[in-house]
Formats: C-alpha cells, structure tokens, sequence
C-alpha cells in the first residue's frame, strides 16, 4: 500500500467521523435549548444522511469500516436510531482479490507449494468479505474442504484503521458532552478485541471445535468439521457443506422443506446456545445459515461469538427480582455488576428514572393495556439507555444483535411464528423432576400468555398474593388482545413481543418466588431476549 492510499484512507476515515461527531455535539446543543426528543426529532433526517453515508464509505474502503459499521449497528446505548436501521443492512460482501495473492499467503505459512497442501484448490473465490475469502478445495484424502484465507495486506488496513479510529475516539472523549458521558476506552478496547477475535484463526477454529461438540448428538443442527493440520494463523481449513441459504425461500419450498420448521429449530438452537452453554454464535446473518432436508441447520462463520457467564445468569435473576418488588436500586445494583454503567457513574438519576417508569405504569393491568402503552414503555427505556450513564456490555450488545438477527429471520421464514409457543420444548427440557404437575401448569398457561395477553408490573403483586395462597391463575381478555395483534404488520409485532416480554418476565419471578433458581433464569433470559428485539425495532 502507497503512502497515497494510506493519506487518503485516513482523510475519508477522519471526514466521516468529524461529520458525525459534528451532528452529535449540534444535538446536544439543541437538547440544552428545546430539549432531548425535541433535538432527536430535529436531528433525524440529518443522523439518516450521515448513517448513509457511514455505510456506503465502508462499502467503499472495505477492511475495518465494514467491522467497526456492525460493531456500531449493536449499540443501542451510543448510536440515534437511524443508524442502527442503516448499520444493520451492511452486508461484509466485497470484491475477490486475485488468486495469485492468495497462493502466496497459504504457500508462506504452510512453508510448501499450494499443490503439496491441496490436492485441488478452486481458483475463484466462493464467498469473499472485508477480512478473509472462502475457496474450495479437496485434500489427498479426497475430502471437500472450504479454506478461508486471511486477506494478504489486511493487517496494514487494520493497522491504519485502529490507529485512526483511537485517535479519533480520543479527541470525543476529550472535547464533546457525548464523550464525556459514555465510556469511550471501554468501547475501542471492546472493538479492538472484537477483531482482534476474528482475525485469529486459531481461535475461530477452537469456536467451531465447541460448537460441533455442543451439537455432537443434535439431528436438527450441523457443525462443520475443522482440520486441524491445515489450519494456521492465517488459514483456516474446515469441511465444505452443502445446503440452501437460509433466506432463500422459495428454493426452500421448492426442495419440500418446511420454513416453520427451519424457524423453529434455528430458534431451538439459540435456547441451547444462550441458556444452555453460555456461548453463542453472534452473527448469524443469512450468508452463515444454510438448510438441508431434514430440515437440518447448518452454521458457518465462527469468528464473532459470545458468551453467558454464571455470574452474568445470578445478576439477571437479581434484576427480575428487582422488578418483581418494583425496587429500583436492586436492579441498578444488578445491572452496575453486569458491567452496564461505567466506574463512578451516578447511579441517582437511573434510579430516579425506573422509579418514575414504576409510578407511571404500575396501575396498568390487561383493560386498560393499549398499544400506546407499549409504544411509550418502549421510548421511555431507549430513552433511559440514551439519557443516563449507561452502557450496553459488549456481549450483551452483541446478544442484542444476534437475537434481533434471529427473530428477523424467524419472521422471514414464518410470518405467524409464535416465539413463545417455541419455548415449550425447551421450557419441559428444563423442568425439575418431581415438580411435573405443577410446573406442567405453569408451562401452558405461559404458552397461551403469548398468544392472548399480559399486564404490566402492577400485576406481579397479584400473581404474589396468589402463590402465597397457594392458588395460581390467569385471567384475559382474549378477544381484545387478539384484536390488537390482527391490527398492522409492525404495530402488532412489537405489541405480540413486549405481551411476550412481560408473560415470561412475571413468569421468571414467579419462578423465583417459588425456589425454582434455574428456571427463573430460562424464563428471565428469554424476556432479555424480547426486551432487547422490542429496543431495536
């Protein structure tokens, strides 16, 4: 790479960022002078320009842009809502590099002639992103493998880009209101490790060597397997698979297979991937899902993953608990140890802002339960995560993304799937034994909660007095819920997810409140789960 590119790299980088930085420092002043929605509303159109320009000057440069886009398209809590819908449609496709480039990146690290690693190597590129491409091959064994090869100059690129990218950050974290507010060395070093994680080829296949244990006994989902002997920092070598994208639906219908059930056991394998092992697959966009007749699933791409520690479940169920006794400072003590607020944030004013939340909408019940309702619960978290010292963790955004992810596809493949209905599986699986009468109640009434109805925080107090009496029962109106979700394709998904949302998290203390620790985690997880797709709509 000439010094010309690299000048000019970092003058289209630098522009980019100054012109955004630029629209965040206009809306904090027009926040001081007509306040924070009035400034979000002025500044929408101009956020919607820039986010456009965010995304296609990433197309265009390719390399760390393309990253730093979907790292950004998770953040709920730093970026306006226009780029988050524009950020989320960028697609890691790029132009192949010749395949000579190729040849010499796998002959130096192998430290022999591609010929003597690869009985066959396909010359054209199957798939090709910002970091890597994909070619096929067969080894002497005759085995069909895809190898996936490092980029040759991309650490120049990322070199460039990160310094960049620092020494931007820095001067927000120094001259702007937005900087001194949210943790800025929190969010590069997060980023930082993020690519650093999918540059590592070693590590990414030690990713798909867990999964494909995970699933070892699974007949619904598919690891590919990872060849070890051809594997370096540089490449990686794993099985070639076979199947139809995930999202192209007519060759689905085509081939006999059943889209509901495509949906229903992609979703099954997030329940065991997040509740079950703690560690997930967190990008899984379209082009890293395939299908086969069975229907089986198939997952590649295992450089960006999270992870659920058993601390991370405990302070979740601390949270639940918290609004089950609407106490604010239990769930700001809960979220401060999931690693949401940045060291020596003021913690008042989040406490101030869930105490109003609980004043405002704790007399809500199922009659008085309208769609507004649901629209203003939803602003007035997004704007507590905006407004207040709080930071998404990375693999919580990253959680965030991956479910909004899945339950786009979910919907694309079945626009009737019942997220809560996909739940029961999972929800007998994790029954205890000896408690099968009860819990089994339970578990209906939480199915039909998703299709017909549930009130807000005010009605966890009812479902208390009730256990303590030893009695547990639901009551609805079910044809004026039912109404309200047959009303218009985005009003009635958000309306179906937050009923979800608020049937599993009155569920979850529930749970609690009967001794059932590791149910009450499932049950407030899953909650997560909608919480976070209702804040990204």
């Amino acid at each position: 790479m000439t010094d010309i590119n690299r000048g000019r790299r970092v003058r289209k980088f630098t522009w980019l960022f100054l012109g955004i930085v630029r629209d965040f420092w206009k809306e904090a002043r027009l926040a001081s002078k007509i306040g924070g929605q009035g400034a979000r509303d002025r500044m929408s159109k101009r956020h919607r320009k820039r986010a456009i320009q965010f995304r296609e000057t990433s197309i265009e440069m390719g390399g760390v842009l393309i990253k730093l886009g979907q790292f950004f398209s998770a953040r709920v809590d730093i970026m306006p809502d226009e780029y988050i819908q524009e950020l989320t449609k960028l697609q890691d496709t790029v132009p192949e590099i010749p395949f000579e480039e190729i040849r010499k990146r796998i002959e130096a690290d192998f430290g022999r002639p591609l010929h003597h690693v690869y009985k066959e190597f396909n010359k054209e590129a199957l798939a090709a992103a910002s970091l890597a491409q994909v070619h096929l091959a067969k080894l002497d064994s005759g085995e069909k493998v895809a190898v996936k090869v490092l980029r040759p100059g991309i650490e120049e690129l990322v070199d460039i880009d990160l310094a960049t990218f620092a020494y931007l950050m820095k001067g927000v974290k120094r001259f702007t209101r937005f900087g001194k507010r949210t943790d800025i060395d929190l969010i590069v070093s997060e980023f930082v490790r993020t690519l650093g994680d999918e540059l590592d080829f070693y590590r990414e296949g030690c990713n798909a060597i867990r999964f494909r244990e995970m699933f070892k006994d699974s007949k619904t989902v598919y690891i590919p397997k990872i060849y070890q002997d051809y594997t370096t920092a540089h490449v990686l070598t794993l099985e070639a698979i076979d199947g139809i994208k995930i999202s192209h639906y007519e060759e689905l219908e085509a081939n006999g297979i059943d889209r509901h059930a495509v949906a229903f056991e992609v979703f099954q394998s997030y329940l065991q991937q997040v509740l079950e092992e703690g560690f997930f697959h967190a990008d899984p966009h379209p082009g890293n899902l395939f299908v086969s007749a069975g229907p089986v699933i198939k997952f590649v791409d295992f450089g960006m993953v999270g992870e659920i520690t058993e601390e991370m479940k405990l302070n979740l169920r601390d949270a639940i608990v918290g609004i089950a006794k609407k106490d604010a400072e239990i769930m700001v003590d809960a979220f401060e140890k999931l690693g949401f607020f940045r060291p020596g944030a003021d913690r008042v004013p989040v406490i101030n802002a869930l105490n109003w939340m609980f004043d405002k909408f704790g007399t809500l019940n199922t009659k008085n339960l309208s769609y507004d309702n649901l629209v203003d619960i939803e602003e007035e978290i997004i704007q507590i995560i905006h407004d207040q010292p709080i930071t998404v963790p990375a693999n919580f955004a990253f959680l965030g993304r991956a479910l909004s992810t899945l339950l786009g596809l979910s919907i694309g493949l079945d626009p009737d799937f019942d997220f809560v209905s996909a739940t029961k599986p999972y929800v007998d699986k994790m029954l205890k034994p000896g408690s099968k009468e009860m819990m089994g109640l339970m578990t209906d009434e939480i199915k039909s909660m998703g299709q017909i109805f549930l009130g807000l925080p005010k009605q966890i107090n009812d479902a208390m007095s009730k256990i303590n009496k030893g009695e547990l029962s639901v009551k609805v109106d079910a044809q004026s819920v039912t109404r309200a979700l047959r009303r218009g394709n985005r009003r009635g998904r958000i309306t179906a997810q937050v009923i979800a949302f608020m049937a599993l998290l009155i569920s979850a203390v529930t749970l609690f409140y009967l001794d059932f620790p590791t149910e009450a985690y499932f049950f407030s997880a899953i909650s997560l789960v909608f919480a976070f797709s209702i804040i990204r709509k």
